[in-house]
C-alpha cells in the first residue's frame, strides 16, 4: 500500500503539472482536480454498500475514477474559458457551460456507472477480484457527478472573486483607482 500511494502522489502531481502546463495557471489545476477526493469518498461509500473491504485493486479503481473526473471537469473549465474568450461575463459563462456540459457529464457518469453494474451484481467467484475495482470506479465516477458541476464552477467564481479582490487591494496600496469586474 506504501508503494500504491507513493505512485498515486505521482500520478496526481503529474497530473496537476500536466494541466498547470497546458492552462498555464496554478489554481485551475486545483479547481479541476478538486473533486478527486468526492470520487474516493464514493468508492469507499460503494464498498460500504456492498459491504466489501478495500484492498489493492480498490485502489487502481480510485485511479480510473480520478481519471474520469479530471477529464469531466477539464472539458467543463475549458468551456467555460472558451465562453469567456468570447466575450461573456464570469457567471454567463459559468452558467452557459454548465448547460451545455451537463449532458456529456451525465452521459459519461451513467454509461460508467451501468456499464458497470454487470459487474457489480456479479456472483461467480471469477468476478470477485475485478468487484473492488468496478466499485470504485462506478461509485466514484457517480458521486463525482454532483461535484463536478456544483463544486467546481463555484470553486472557479470564488477564485475569480478573490483574484479581483486582491488586484483591487493591491491598486488601492498602490494608490490607483481599482478597476470594476475586471478579469482574471
Amino acid at each position: 500500500f506504501a508503494e500504491v500511494t507513493r505512485l498515486f502522489t505521482l500520478a496526481m502531481l503529474a497530473i496537476y503539472t500536466l494541466l498547470a502546463v497546458a492552462f498555464r495557471s496554478y489554481t485551475l489545476p486545483v479547481i479541476i482536480m478538486s473533486a478527486i477526493p468526492f470520487a474516493y469518498m464514493g468508492a469507499v461509500f460503494g464498498h460500504g454498500m456492498f459491504g466489501l473491504p478495500l484492498d489493492m485493486f480498490s485502489f487502481f479503481g480510485m485511479g480510473a475514477a480520478a481519471g474520469v473526473v479530471v477529464n469531466d471537469n477539464l472539458v467543463l473549465i475549458d468551456y467555460i474559458l472558451k465562453r469567456e474568450a468570447l466575450g461573456d461575463d464570469r457567471r454567463t459563462a459559468i452558467l452557459n457551460a454548465a448547460k451545455s456540459r451537463f449532458r456529456p457529464i451525465l452521459l459519461t457518469t451513467l454509461t460508467t456507472f451501468f456499464g458497470l453494474m454487470p459487474i457489480m451484481a456479479e456472483t461467480s467467484i471469477e468476478a470477485e477480484f475485478l468487484k473492488p475495482s468496478v466499485l470504485s470506479l462506478a461509485f466514484g465516477v457517480f458521486f463525482a457527478f454532483f461535484v463536478s458541476l456544483l463544486l467546481v464552477p463555484a470553486l472557479y467564481l470564488i477564485g475569480s472573486d478573490w483574484a479581483s479582490a486582491r488586484r483591487n487591494a493591491s491598486a488601492r496600496l498602490r494608490g490607483a483607482t481599482p478597476a470594476r469586474g475586471a478579469p482574471t
